[in-house]
Parts: C-alpha cells; structure tokens; sequence
C-alpha cells in the first residue's frame, strides 16, 4: 500500500487543507492502510519543495485543493496520482473522501503550460515568465 500526502495549513488532522498546493506550511502524509500520520513542514512554500517533499516522502497519491501546472507536472513525472478536494475540507475529512472514492483525479498537466527548466513554472514557457504571479506556486 502508498502513502496519502494531504496539502495542510496546519499540522493536525483536524486543520484546514490548504487552497494552493505550494503554499501549503504542511503535509500531512498517511498510509493507506491505517490511520498513521506524519507532518512535514514545506519550508520553501512553493509547488517545487513541495513536490520533493511528496517524492521523498514515498506518497503514491496527493491530495490537493488548486495546483499548478508544473508542480503537477512533477509529482506526475514521478507516477504520483493528484486528487482534487473541494474546500473548505479538514485533513482528516479529505482522507475520509480518498478511502471512500470521492474525490475526483486532477487532470494531466497541459503539455504547453510545462517545460523542462525546472523554474516550476505554471505560465507558458516563455522567457522571464518564472517571475510572474502566476509562477510562485
């Protein structure tokens, strides 16, 4: 079985999930088959130590409220599966939903959106894009 990583705002089960996947100050990460729970912080708050995070954690799935398209680039390059929530959701109330099927998959990043500069950025591959709003996620 996998491990769960639930994008948090805090680092308790009962916390928010956090609305934007680099933003998240957490992850929460559970294995499949029981209820243990570890929580990692995301010192970089961004969709790039957040995505390593997910990697070295072991997570085979991820749980997310709004990602971008290069963070989700990343976790897929590296066969993770991203599940959509809809906010407002506790953590525990999204791990809930994942064991039971309820949440929907996030779909594959668009391959005009991703680009291999590893600056993790969301816009269009276009020079100097990675200091724009869009990219700081």
């Amino acid at each position: 079985m996998g491990k769960i990583g639930v994008m948090m705002s805090a680092d308790r089960a009962d916390g928010q999930m956090s609305s934007h996947f680099g933003k998240a100050e957490w992850i929460m990460v559970s294995e499949q088959a029981n209820e243990a729970l570890a929580f990692v912080k995301n010192d970089g708050l961004n969709g790039r130590s957040a995505a390593e995070i997910a990697v070295n954690q072991g997570c085979t799935d991820m749980i997310v409220g709004d990602i971008g398209d290069g963070a989700l680039g990343r976790l897929q390059d590296a066969k993770i599966h991203v599940w959509a929530a809809q906010l407002p959701l506790t953590g525990g109330e999204a791990l809930k939903m994942f064991r039971d099927g309820q949440l929907s998959p996030v779909p594959a990043a668009r391959a005009a959106t991703r680009h291999g500069s590893g600056h993790g950025c969301c816009c269009k591959s276009e020079a100097g894009s990675e200091g724009s709003s869009c990219c700081r996620g």
